[in-house]
């Protein structure tokens, strides 16, 4: 019988223990490659390819993820079919993800069950989605007023930032100074400057105003 290979990262040690021990127990199943680095699994996954990879969607400090790690999959392994779960699992990140080429979306607090019934799914070539979050995204996608689509587009803009620069964006909005999120977070001025700059840039904005004008967006997400 030919066991379907799958692929796992996560920066947990104990996440990636229990999904594989899990996983594992199904006969079909073949565990081809466990990481906890985005580095070691796009190296790994050219000599093990995987045909569903079980992908965290936030990572580590100074870790590719999120959004660009989808997107640096599709295009160097694009027969590899991505099933993000993770933590974050709001409508915005969800339609974000497989708008670049993710296959499925899975919350962390999903049963284990659920997640061996989506692998399944997304290797035949569907689409996964628990019901809740298809509703969710259903009705994200909505267009119902004038100036929604603008909406959607800076929501999708926020969510595809690092999570740091998430937090420093967050915090920036909240009145928090440079100096005091440096202190919060235990970075250097400069390198909080930075972030907020890079943010700036792929928020689109040019200024605190332009920032503070989209707050209620970057807060409902």
């Amino acid at each position: 019988m030919k066991r379907l290979q799958i692929a796992l990262l996560d920066d947990h040690a104990i996440v990636r223990h229990g999904l594989v021990n899990r996983l594992v127990q199904e006969p079909d199943f073949e565990v081809v490659g466990v990481y906890a680095r985005s580095r070691e699994l796009m190296a790994g996954l050219l000599t093990h390819p995987a045909e569903v990879l079980l992908l965290d969607f936030v990572l580590g400090p100074h870790e590719l993820d999120g959004i660009l790690l989808i997107r640096a999959l599709r295009v160097k392994y694009p027969g590899c079919r991505i099933l993000v779960f993770s933590t974050h699992h709001d409508a915005a990140t969800v339609i974000l993800a497989l708008r670049v080429g993710a296959r499925g979306f899975i919350g962390k607090g999903e049963d284990m069950s659920q997640l061996i019934s989506a692998v399944r799914l997304v290797a035949s070539g569907a689409v996964y989605l628990s019901a809740d979050m298809a509703y969710r995204v259903a009705e994200a996608t909505a267009v119902n007023y004038d100036g929604e689509e603008q909406s959607r587009d800076d929501a999708m803009r926020f969510v595809s930032l690092s999570a740091r620069e998430q937090e420093v964006i967050r915090c920036y909005l909240s009145g928090m100074t440079i100096t005091e999120i440096a202190e919060k977070f235990s970075r250097s001025i400069k390198t909080i400057s930075s972030q907020k700059a890079s943010a700036f840039r792929k928020l689109g904005v040019m200024s605190n105003n332009e920032l503070f004008r989209i707050k209620h967006i970057i807060e409902s997400v």
